[in-house]
Formats: structure tokens, sequence, C-alpha cells
């Protein structure tokens, strides 16, 4: 009886010992299961709970059908406008008194006494003097002349914006009756918002030249100064003298700034002059402030071509009421071109890259999400148009899409649906 048991229990061990050998074998030439990793979403949805969108306060928004203007993008520069910048000179040669100076930061008025030059003339200076007394009377009417040519083409181009503004009312009228097509309207808009921007421009050259006469350099009584005073009211940037220095005629002393509009010179490419047709107003932001978008108004559409860079420059001119834009920036322009095109619109923060491709996340339903690749266009400030990947309607992440990505390249344990905050 001990021996049959032995034998039982040799039997048992063997068997156990063949069968843990074949597992063994089978589990060594089986392919190993694939380690979990991030979901590629080819085709397939992201689970993202509603308590982690409200954590992070997410936010969608449709892709919008739009018709758009093609744009033209180019680099400008601020700089100060016509009439609006001074840089005041002595007019005599001689010593500046002390304690008249103003100091670079301050306000001055129009008419206001920047500098006391006090001069000891010699005979031949005297001459000298009493010369260019007599050149400046030739100048004087010489302005005189041209300020009245200045005024006649204000009043032309007043009459010519009239015209506009009578041919424009008319058109309105006409399309109202079906008698006019609205491409004859947008015309007449057109020639009217250029007949504006032409008065402009003559109004501020007629400006530039109407306070050049006073206030400007008035003689001492004493016969043995002058002073100088500011020929319009801003802010003293430059301060080129001091106290007691000796300045020559026409050597500068001070330079004014009014800074509450400002010129933006547009450097536009030779091969785009054609797609810009009658662009009237310019769209800009500054390096130091690229999430603040500018407008200015056509002043000079530029008459000659560089022949090195192949490309007119274009001037705007802009309010700056809040002093924010200052002489020498550079600006990053956008003008509308004639032509358009149909494109599918959505916030500039739904779209994100990654390896050079774009794409967003589009929702699926409550919990679920998709990337989409897309193609994009042209940029609308904080908007931008989609040429393909989207269909009209669908909602993409706008906020929160950054940590959507993140979500997706590392989710959570399958299952998970804590409450935690």
């Amino acid at each position: 009886m001990k021996r049959l048991v032995v034998v039982l229990a040799v039997a048992v061990i063997a068997l156990g010992a063949f069968l843990g050998v074949r597992a063994y074998r089978r589990q060594a030439t089986e392919p190993a299961a694939p380690a979990a990793t991030a979901p590629a979403n080819e085709g397939g949805g992201i689970k993202f709970l509603m308590e982690q969108q409200w954590a992070i306060r997410m936010k969608l928004a449709r892709a919008v059908p739009s018709t758009l203007a093609r744009q033209v993008t180019a680099s400008g520069r601020i700089v100060p406008a016509a009439g609006f910048h001074a840089v005041v000179a002595s007019p005599v040669s001689g010593l500046i008194d002390g304690g008249t100076l103003p100091r670079v930061g301050q306000r001055v008025g129009r008419g206001d006494t920047l500098a006391m030059v006090r001069q000891t003339p010699t005979a031949a200076e005297s001459a000298q003097i009493a010369a260019g007394h007599a050149q400046l009377e030739i100048e004087r009417a010489r302005l005189d002349a041209e300020r009245g040519r200045l005024a006649e083409a204000v009043k032309e181009a007043e009459v010519r914006r009239d015209h506009a503004r009578t041919e424009l009312d008319r058109a309105r009228r006409l399309y109202e009756q079906k008698a006019f097509a609205l491409r004859q309207v947008e015309s007449a808009e057109t020639d009217y918002r250029a007949a504006e921007a032409a008065l402009a421009a003559a109004i501020a050259q007629r400006d530039a030249l109407r306070d050049t006469r006073a206030p400007g350099r008035t003689a001492n009584p004493s016969g043995t100064g002058y002073s100088v005073r500011a020929p319009i009211a801003g802010v003293v940037v430059r301060v080129a003298k001091g106290p007691g220095a000796q300045v020559a005629p026409g050597e500068p002393i001070v330079e004014v700034i009014d800074a509450q509009k400002v010129w933006l010179e547009v450097s536009v490419s030779e091969r785009d002059l054609a797609r810009l047709g009658r662009v009237t107003r310019a769209t800009f932001t500054t390096p130091g402030a690229p999430d603040k978008e500018y407008t200015a108004n056509l002043v000079d559409r530029g008459a000659v071509v560089n022949p090195q860079s192949r490309a007119i420059t274009m001037v705007f001119e802009a309010a700056n009421a809040d002093g924010t834009l200052r002489s020498g920036q550079q600006a990053n322009v956008r003008l509308d071109a004639e032509e358009r095109a149909e494109a599918l619109v959505v916030p500039l923060e739904a779209v994100l890259e990654s390896e050079g491709k774009r794409f967003v996340y589009v929702l699926r339903s409550g919990e679920e999400f998709e990337r989409r690749d897309v193609t994009v266009g042209d940029e609308y400030g904080d908007r931008i148009a989609i040429l393909s990947g989207l269909k009209a309607g669908e909602r993409v992440v706008t906020q929160g899409a950054y940590q959507l990505r993140q979500h997706e390249l590392r989710p959570a344990s399958p299952g998970a649906h804590s409450h935690e905050t």
C-alpha cells in the first residue's frame, strides 16, 4: 500500500512538471502584449471628463463660414506725423543762457521759450544777419505762396470728396431700387473712402505749413539775444546743448514730438501692388504688444519703387492718444487685398502645432473629442481661416486646447473618474 502511494505521488509531481514546462514554452513563443501607451487617435476619440473640463474652464467655438479678404503682410515703422515733429535750432551764433533749457520728457506748449541765445555779433556777422533776414523774408514769401497752393488743393479735394459722397448716395438709392449692382455700390464706397483719404492728406500738408511762421524765433528787444520758441506743443525728446554752450546758426538745440498722431511707413513688395488695389487702411501690431491691434488710414500710396528692395513705401496715419506707439518702433502690418476667399473661421488659440502639422480638437459628444489635422490660411487678428479639415458648425476647443493635448499624450488610468479638486 505504501508503495502505491509513493508511485502515485511521483506521477502527480511528474505531471505538474510536464504541464509547467509546456506553459513556459508557450509563453516564450507567444508575442508579449504591448504596454499601455497614449492613444494614437487614428480616428478614435479622446475621453475628457466633465469635471476635467470644468477644472480648466474649457471653452468651445463653432467653425463659421465667412467671405474673407486675402491678406498681404508687410513690415512697417512708426515715425512722427507731418507737423507733429520739430527740431528747434538757433537762428544765430551765440551762447545759450543758463536756466532756460527744458529737460527731456518735459511737456511744452506751442510758443513756450525753449532757450535764450545771447549774441555779440561782429560787423561781418551783422551783415550776415541782415542777409539772413532778407533770405528769411524771401523764404516767408515762398511759404505764403505754398500755403495758398495747398489751400487750393484742400478745396479741390473737398469738391472731389463731396462728389464721391453724392455718387455713393445715388448708387445706394439705385441699389435699393434694384437698378444698380452691389459691385457698383462697393466701387462707389471705395471711391468715397479714397477721396476722404486724399482730403485728409491735403489737410495734413496744409496744416504742416500753416504754423511755420509763428511762433518761431524772435529777436530780444535789447538786440543782444534771441528767444527760441516751440513751434508745436509736445514732449521734449532730445536736448542737444547745455547752458553756456556755443551754438552756430541752424544748429539744433531741442527736439519736440507731439505723439497724438503718428505715421506708419509700410514697405510693400512690388509684386503685391496689383493685389492691393485701392487699399485705404492698414492693421498692425508691434513686437512689444503682439496681442494689441491698431488701425491706420492711408495718407500716401507711394509713387517710387526702390531699385534695391523693389518695394514702395506706403504711409498711413494712426491715432495715438494714449502714447503707446513710439517713434522708431517696428510694426507687423496686414493689408486687405481685393481678392476674396470662402473659408471657415475659428479663434486663433484653437489651432495647435506639432512636428510641422496644424490641428484642432473637435467635440464629438459631451466627454469625447477628436484631434483633426487642418490646413490653415491667413490670420485675421485673433481669428484664423481654416481651408480644410473642418466642417461648418463643428465645435472646436479654444481655451483648454493645450491641456487637452497634454491629456492626450499622457492620459489618466482607464476608468478613472475622480472628483478630487
